[in-house]
């Protein structure tokens, strides 16, 4: 077999060897070259992506967004409000009303890389610079680990439920000590969906539109079933039975709903940054426009309705309402101890909702550290291994420790937001006002002072100043929420936490946009505010359908021998035999 002569190779000498762990390079690329700069700035993985893997249409994007908004964390932070005493109606409006606004940032950021074709990454070497854009990265990737490891462990909790309802017996494996925090059924269900999570991994995101489509169906139609259970169950709900036991102040109310509008920010903030990992692969720059701003909204805004009712419908039978959805389904379970086709139903309910979680990991947790740790250590690192080595992270991360009550939810939630709002408040006003959509992308490649996105020895200081100021004035009051035992501050600072992502990219965006004003950029080889919006973009369309765009002459060699599917097995065979 190839691979295992390629294998038996590699242990021929050390240079053998290094030429096998290699991540592949670009080749026949006159934007790109493996010189001494740029080896350490592209590979395969970071080379904007060439037509034949621009897959994506605008119906992809809208199963994508349907089957990444029909998941189980709109749905738990809708609930998960209730249980902090805000209003039922008030939190529904705040999570839909904040989820109409991260769209059209999603949007913003969106745009500069479906017209590149290029990543993330790639994309924030354009205002953060060169060796800059590693701090951005960093700050993603870091947030990625602890989102995909936290994830995994609620897809395990949904998994340990679909396999008691097929298995009674498998809630009764031996106990592990107290001080694990984990059931033995949870610990092993956590790793089975690891095992499964990994395994789809290896499937490029480019291909994967079949499977946020049938994934998209399965789920909404398994919250439809939950939903319906529970109300019928309740005798009808609505929700004047989970409404606040206790009134509170009209300040005290305030504060929920800016608390309850910063968790459905912070519910889809990765998104701001991570859209372009996807938008890269739109076939047309529209398409990850118009689909993405009308299916969000809506889609996100039903799972969150659903867990607002569903938790008001345990509250009326229990006296509980249950905010975890694998809650939700245990307690299903327990009312069909020995009706098959019920415990049946319950499972295939169960393995959509960790579908759900596997789905959403793939595109917001996995493919953006993949990415990124890409861009780290791009002679070494190509996405697939960097979506291993996050799998292997999130274990290293304990997640069941992390998370176990409605509130620490909420403020892990929002302080994801208040990371990364400064990132996608800075990249966005960099490519709409400063730049004016126009990007030299070969320089994007060139990591010599010669590059347009060189700045200051490879770091643009507006952008890591910007970041690191913007991100100051909430940092006591997130801190004292997450150990508010340890760190006390003053009542109103701690509020500034329930407004942080608001906060973070207005203060971000004001001071960014403002230092151009007052420090322009001199000595400018091309000044880009001089040219027409995106007139860059359009000259690249343009030599792509002459023929000159430097992917052309890659593709056109990779269909004549093996065909474009096939193109990144081939680079790398190509790799091997030099």
């Amino acid at each position: 077999m190839l691979w295992y002569d390629n294998l038996k190779g590699a242990f021929h000498s050390r240079q053998a060897f290094v030429r096998y762990i290699e991540a592949p390079q670009p080749e026949a690329d006159e934007l790109i070259n493996n010189d001494k700069y740029n080896i350490r700035w592209s590979n395969v993985d970071l080379a904007p992506s060439p037509p034949q893997d621009r897959k994506w249409t605008q119906w992809t994007f809208l199963a994508f967004w349907v089957a990444h908004a029909a998941g189980a964390g709109s749905w738990t932070a809708g609930s998960s409000l209730i249980n902090v005493g805000l209003a039922p109606r008030d939190a529904y409006i705040a999570i839909a009303t904040s989820h109409i606004l991260i769209t059209i940032l999603i949007v913003l950021n969106g745009r500069g890389p479906a017209r590149y074709h290029i990543g993330f990454p790639v994309f924030a070497r354009t205002s953060y610079g060169m060796w800059g854009s590693y701090m951005a990265i960093m700050m993603r990737a870091i947030v990625c680990i602890i989102w995909n490891g936290t994830n995994s462990y609620y897809g395990g909790r949904c998994v340990t439920v679909a396999l008691t309802a097929i298995f009674p017996s498998y809630a009764k494996l031996p106990p592990l000590p107290k001080s694990a925090s984990i059931t033995s059924p949870d610990l092993l269900s956590f790793f089975i969906f690891m095992i499964v999570f990994v395994s789809i991994s290896f499937i490029h995101s480019r291909d994967l539109k079949w499977f946020y489509i049938g994934k998209s169906i399965f789920v909404f139609a398994a919250m439809h079933a939950i939903l319906i259970w529970w109300v019928v169950k309740s005798h009808g709900v609505t929700f004047a039975y989970i409404a606040v036991d206790k009134p509170v102040s009209t300040t005290a109310h305030i504060w929920l709903v800016l608390r309850a509008f910063n968790t459905g920010l912070g519910t889809a903030s990765s998104l701001t940054v991570n859209q372009g990992d996807m938008a890269r692969y739109a076939d047309k720059p529209r398409s990850a426009i118009w689909t993405t701003l009308i299916g969000y909204p809506i889609a996100s805004a039903l799972p969150c309705l659903y867990g607002i009712l569903v938790a008001a419908a345990g509250r009326k039978l229990t006296g509980t309402a249950f905010w975890n959805l694998w809650d939700v389904l245990n307690y299903m379970l327990e009312q069909y101890p020995d009706n098959h086709g019920a415990r049946f139903g319950v499972f295939l309910c169960a393995v959509a909702i960790a579908l759900s979680y596997l789905a959403v990991n793939l595109a917001t947790n996995s493919l953006p550290f993949g990415s990124d740790v890409t861009a780290l250590f791009p002679r070494w690192m190509t996405i697939r291994r960097g979506q291993v080595i996050c799998t292997i992270l999130g274990v290293a991360i304990v997640p069941w420790k992390l998370l176990n009550n409605a509130a620490a939810f909420l403020t892990f939630l929002s302080g994801y937001g208040y990371w990364l709002s400064p990132i996608a408040a800075i990249m966005s006003i960099d490519y709409y006002l400063i730049k004016k959509g126009n990007i030299s992308v070969p320089d994007l490649y060139d990591g010599s002072s010669t590059s347009r996105y060189w700045f200051w020895k490879g770091i643009n200081l507006r952008a890591a100043i910007c970041t690191i100021v913007a991100l100051l004035p909430c940092l006591p009051s997130l801190a004292s929420s997450i150990a508010p035992k340890s760190v006390h501050i003053a009542p109103g600072a701690q509020n500034l936490f329930y407004i942080s992502f608001v906060m973070t990219w207005t203060i971000a965006a004001a001071m960014y946009y403002v230092s151009y004003l007052i420090f322009p950029e001199k000595n400018l080889e091309v000044n880009e505010k001089e040219l027409a919006f995106e007139e860059m973009a359009d000259e690249l369309d343009h030599k792509e359908m002459s023929g000159a765009a430097h992917w052309n002459e890659r593709y056109e060699e990779a269909s004549a021998v093996n065909g474009a599917e096939n193109f990144d097995e081939k680079t790398a065979q190509e790799d091997m035999d030099k």
